[in-house]
C-alpha cells in the first residue's frame, strides 16, 4: 500500500511540476512526511527529483537557457560542500525556512514600482550556491529558484526546462553527499524504483498539458503554486519553532 500511494503522490506531483515547472517538489515531500521517517525524507525525495527534473529537462531540451543554466552550475557545488558541514555540525536549520518564505512573498506582492529579479551571470552563481547549500537542508529547492522565473522575457517552456536542468544538478548531488552521511538508498530500492517509473510518466503527462495552457493562465497558476509552496513554508517553520 506504500508504494502505491508514493508512487501516485509522484505521478500526481511531477504532472505539476509537468505544466507549471515548480511546486510538485514541495507537494511531494509535504506528502512523504506523512508517511516516511524525516531522516528518509530528503534522500529519497531528492533521488526522485532527479528522475523527475532529468526527464522533464531531456523531453524539453530545446528550451534550456544556458545563460542561466552554466553559471549555476558553477556554484552548486560550493554550496554542497557548505552543506556538508552544516549537517555534520548543526541540527538547528529551521530558520532557512523563513528567509525562503520572505523571498517568495516578496516576489508576488511586490510593488510593480521594483524592478524584476533579473540576475546576471554572477547572480546566477550565487544563486547555484545557495541551492547547494539548502537542497541537502530543507530538500525542494524550487522555491528558492523559482522567484527568478517571474520575469516578462522569458518562455513557459524556457522556465520549465532551465528550472529543471538546474534542479537536476541540486538533486544528484545528494546522492554522494548522504552516501557519505552513511544513508543506505539499497534498502529501500523498491520505492526508490516505483516513485521514480511513476515520476517519468507524470512528467510527460505534464508536459502534453503544457502544450494546451494559455501563457497568462501559466503564469498566474505559476504564482498561486508560488504562494502555496510559500505557505507550506511557513508551517513548516512555525512547527518547528
Amino acid at each position: 500500500m506504500l508504494l502505491f500511494l508514493m508512487a501516485l503522490a509522484a505521478l500526481a506531483t511531477s504532472i505539476i511540476s509537468g505544466i507549471i515547472g515548480m511546486g510538485g517538489g514541495v507537494l511531494l515531500i509535504s506528502l512523504m512526511s506523512l508517511f516516511l521517517d524525516y531522516k528518509l525524507l530528503i534522500p529519497i525525495h531528492g533521488i526522485v527529483q532527479f528522475v523527475s527534473n532529468s526527464s522533464r529537462c531531456f523531453m524539453l531540451r530545446k528550451h534550456i537557457r544556458k545563460d542561466f543554466f552554466v553559471p549555476f552550475l558553477l556554484g552548486v557545488p560550493l554550496g554542497f560542500m557548505i552543506a556538508y558541514f552544516i549537517l555534520k555540525k548543526i541540527t538547528q536549520t529551521h530558520y532557512l525556512y523563513l528567509l525562503l518564505a520572505i523571498l517568495i512573498f516578496y516576489t508576488i506582492f511586490k510593488p510593480k514600482k521594483l524592478p524584476q529579479i533579473k540576475l546576471n551571470s554572477y547572480g546566477w552563481t550565487y544563486l547555484g550556491i545557495a541551492s547547494g547549500i539548502l537542497g541537502p537542508l530543507i530538500g525542494p529547492t524550487g522555491p528558492l529558484i523559482a522567484p527568478f522565473y517571474v520575469r516578462d522575457d522569458i518562455q513557459k517552456e524556457e522556465i520549465v526546462a532551465t528550472k529543471a536542468s538546474q534542479q537536476i544538478i541540486t538533486h544528484f548531488l545528494k546522492i554522494p553527499l548522504f552516501l557519505s552521511l552513511d544513508f543506505s538508498y539499497t534498502k529501500h530500492l523498491s520505492l526508490i524504483l516505483f516513485m521514480s517509473v511513476a515520476a517519468i510518466l507524470g512528467t510527460r503527462i505534464g508536459l502534453i498539458l503544457l502544450k494546451q495552457v494559455n501563457t497568462e493562465i501559466f503564469k498566474l497558476i505559476f504564482k498561486i503554486m508560488l504562494f502555496s509552496a510559500g505557505v507550506r513554508i511557513l508551517i513548516k517553520f512555525w512547527n518547528l519553532i
